[in-house]
């Protein structure tokens, strides 16, 4: 009997970590807005989305081996992309340097890009119950 992987073919995977880092950074975010007015608090930001194009870019550049006609292709994992960096900017209110103008852009940014990923998530899960059960809708 063939023992395959079914799921990594439908980017579960993929969205599942999305939807971690998406998650994650409502959380650093929170952070950074509950301490706006702490003393000598520095604003964290979770990196994402760049590390994750330059994954999958080292990814693309991968040969695979050759594989017979009709195969399963391999998946290949690349390492997580989710890096929590010190905030850089040069600003400062007052208090620290916690711009919380910019932290409310983050965050409805995020929210946003969570709930996106979330109905990808619900259609491919939808797909996959509809084409194990032969039932559309």
């Amino acid at each position: 009997m063939m023992n395959y992987n079914f799921l990594s073919r439908t980017g579960i995977g993929r969205l599942k970590t999305a939807l971690d880092a998406y998650a994650l950074r409502q959380s650093v975010t929170a952070q950074n807005i509950a301490n706006v007015q702490t003393p000598g608090y520095e604003a964290k930001h979770l990196s994402f989305e760049k590390n994750l194009n330059r994954a999958l870019t080292n990814q693309l550049k991968m040969t695979p081996v050759r594989q017979p006609p009709g195969s399963i292709p391999i998946s290949f994992s690349a390492r997580s992309p989710l890096k929590l960096e010190k905030n850089n900017e040069e600003y400062f209110n007052g208090v620290n340097n916690v711009n919380i103008e910019k932290e409310m852009v983050i965050l409805a940014k995020t929210t946003l890009s969570y709930r996106m990923v979330t109905k990808i998530t619900n259609g491919v899960i939808s797909k996959l119950r509809s084409a194990i059960t032969g039932k559309v809708g």
